[in-house]
């Protein structure tokens, strides 16, 4: 893709395992247009329409909601349900769910270091594109924040418990429940995907920009079906267990999975599903299964999968394999229809294109389908667009497992948790972090206003976060300062929940002089601290909806080089404005200005970080302040200005200007 096409629809499907000589993974773009198929009986003219794309030349790639296969399932066995059967009331989306095929003018195979190299430039927004010798950047700053899952713990106890009243009545052999996890994407999706991949690289990786700018990211290692050729494959994933923490614990683990009783049933019971789904479509006697019960190694858990082949009866349609096949029956349970009809039934939300299929199709050749790839659309996640240039996007990411009579509720609630770590364990590449004023007598000043707010971005971004132990460490630290001199101190946490500590003396902060401070020194207390206009020296207005404003966070390149600028040209701070020339803050402090014999702060839907000594100030009832919005003109016909942080305290401040 070229510098000039960022922001048209694409799609990458990204193979972990390709490479110079197999240059497995594929790039769309040149986006043309899309066909939707939302009712199961319309499948066979959406896919002639397709057809008669691809021979013209066009590239396709399909993404198909779970929902529209369970339509699709439905459709088939409508006609033939027993009269005595319960009218089902489903709960889920129906009627709508969507098979797409987006068509692409251009299709590019890449290895494996062609992907990692124009993954880096779309992100950095650079023009390389592979063939450069230097290292490639590393992702850009995103991750999920403010996860929540659809049900509680309880609930999911609850729908276990529906799940084994269905299995204890006959009804169903094995049910894959599910649910949701809603969160706030920050970052860009490009920033987001590398962060993934490189915690998971996947042979079916997935990252696609739809029309409309929402997003998909699938870090799927699950085959649903491939066709090359005549042959038909499916490899099925049913039977997990967590790695180990040291290699002798972890052989053992995946040494438990292989020979685990549960898992190899849960398997087989799929195993053979799908051998009977492939039968539909298969030529007589050809289906075999040339590996069962494999185990495979993932970052945090061992999976247990089996592979099923067959040989596909000739001029049998695309439309007719997915009839056959769609949705795997490893994201359903068995026996397949029954059992989703009872999916319906006890999930709560509709899966979307989780546990539904992303893929490839190629034009066939001479009647007949194509060639085709397929993966089952598990960790993936999908984005919506955001509201605003500098919002965040609200995503969803199911998680899931398959559920037999002995499975133990806690232990699967335990065990889809372990899974979602995929997304809530992936470090975002930036640390929290609270600049303090301590002494060895006092110790950490504003110690708990400090750990309050450190506390509660960690909460939101799902960072491990020890306050007792957070509060030994700096208590020991403090222990150590000589006596009588006031310290710089700086606690940094990272993703998992480890800190450093780190700080030195306190130097005294640069103020300015004029007539009225003629005989005093420039670092004396009443003087003021000079401040600079960010826009005045080249700097971008800030967003008021950039959610990471809002936390203590590394990730604030252009708000160091303001203060360091500011700094430059005798001044303590830089003051920024957002896109609605709102005063938001400085580099490293909050303002405040004296208007008409009132003191007003910026609020922070202006898009600034709430800061420790801007709180302890507002909380004074003798100063008075109140939140207001702020413009450039209040600032400039302040009675006064107080720039304020914790380290420094309030620091009376005057404007630099023309410098």
């Amino acid at each position: 893709m070229k510098v000039e096409d960022r922001g048209a629809p694409f799609v990458l499907l990204d193979d972990c395992e390709a490479s110079a000589t197999t240059p497995a993974s594929r790039l769309y773009t040149g986006f043309v247009r899309e066909h939707v198929c939302t009712n199961a009986q319309a499948l066979d003219e959406v896919c002639a329409e397709l057809e008669r794309d691809m021979r013209g030349g066009l590239h396709a790639v399909v993404l198909g909601d779970y929902e529209f296969g369970r339509d699709l399932e439905f459709a088939q066995r409508r006609l033939s349900l027993s009269a005595a059967r319960p009218v089902i009331h489903f709960t889920q989306r129906g009627g709508d769910a969507p098979l797409r095929f987006l068509l692409f003018a251009h299709c590019e195979k890449r290895s494996r270091e062609q992907v990692d190299a124009w993954l880096a430039a779309l992100d950095s927004g650079s023009c390389a594109d592979g063939g450069s010798s230097e290292p490639l950047p590393p992702p850009s700053v995103a991750g999920a924040a403010n996860v929540v899952e659809s049900v509680t713990c309880d609930e999911f106890v609850r729908a276990i418990a529906a799940v084994h009243e269905a299995l204890c009545a006959g009804e169903s052999y094995q049910i894959n429940y599910t649910y949701r996890l809603g969160f706030d994407a920050f970052g860009s999706p490009v920033g987001l995907y590398r962060r993934l991949r490189e915690r998971q690289p996947v042979r079916y990786g997935a990252l696609i920009a739809l029309p409309g700018d929402e997003w998909v990211l699938s870090c799927s290692p699950e085959l649903f079906v491939e066709k090359l050729g005549a042959r038909l494959r499916t490899r099925p994933m049913k039977g997990t267990t967590a790695r180990g923490a040291s290699a002798d614990d972890d052989a053992r683990a995946a040494a438990f999975l292989r020979s685990d009783p549960k898992n190899r049933a849960e398997n087989l019971m799929i195993v053979d599903l799908l051998r009977n789904d492939l039968s539909r479509v298969a030529k007589t006697g050809s289906v075999r299964v040339p590996a069962l019960f494999s185990v495979e190694p993932y970052p945090s858990i061992w999976a247990m999968t089996s592979t099923i082949e067959a040989d596909l009866i000739e001029r049998t349609s695309f439309a007719d394999v997915l009839r056959a096949l769609f949705p795997c029956g490893s994201i359903t349970g068995a026996p397949k229809h029954r059992t989703m009809q009872l999916i319906d039934e006890i999930e709560t939300t509709p899966r979307g294109l989780y546990t539904g299929m992303i893929g490839w199709i190629d034009p066939s050749p001479a009647g007949g389908c194509g060639d085709f790839c397929l993966s089952v659309a598990i960790r993936t996640l999908t984005l919506d667009a955001p509201a605003d240039a500098g919002a965040t996007r609200r995503g969803t990411m199911g998680v899931g497992g398959g559920i037999v009579l002995d499975s133990v509720a806690l232990d699967e609630y335990a065990e889809c948790r372990l899974k979602a770590k995929f997304l809530t364990g992936a470090d975002p590449g930036l640390q929290l972090f609270e600049t303090m004023y301590a002494t060895r007598e006092d110790g950490v000043r504003y110690l708990e206003r400090h750990l309050a707010r450190l506390g509660a971005s960690a909460a939101e971004l799902d960072f491990v976060f020890d306050a007792p132990a957070l509060r030994e460490r700096l208590a020991a630290h403090c222990a150590s300062l000589p006596a009588g001199v006031a310290h710089r101190v700086r606690l940094a946490l990272s993703k998992g929940g480890q800190s450093d500590i780190a700080g030195g003396p306190l130097a005294a902060v640069r103020r300015l002089t004029d007539a009225r401070h003629a005989n005093e020194s420039p670092n004396d207390s009443l003087a003021p601290v000079g401040v600079v206009l960010a826009p005045e020296h080249g700097f971008a207005a800030t967003r008021s909806d950039a959610y990471l404003l809002r936390h203590k966070t590394t990730s604030r390149a252009d708000y160091d080089r303001a203060w360091r600028l500011a700094e430059t040209l005798g001044g303590f701070d830089a003051l920024f404005f957002n896109e609605r020339g709102e005063l938001t803050e400085g580099g490293r402090s909050n303002v405040f200005v004296k208007l008409d014999g009132d003191w007003y702060t910026p609020p922070l839907s202006a898009g600034l970080l709430p800061g420790v000594m801007r709180q302890v100030l507002l909380d004074d009832t003798a100063m008075g302040a109140r939140e207001r919005t702020l413009t450039q003109a209040d600032l400039l016909r302040a009675q006064e200005i107080v720039v304020c942080n914790a380290l420094r305290g309030a620091l009376p401040a005057r404007i630099i200007r023309n410098a």
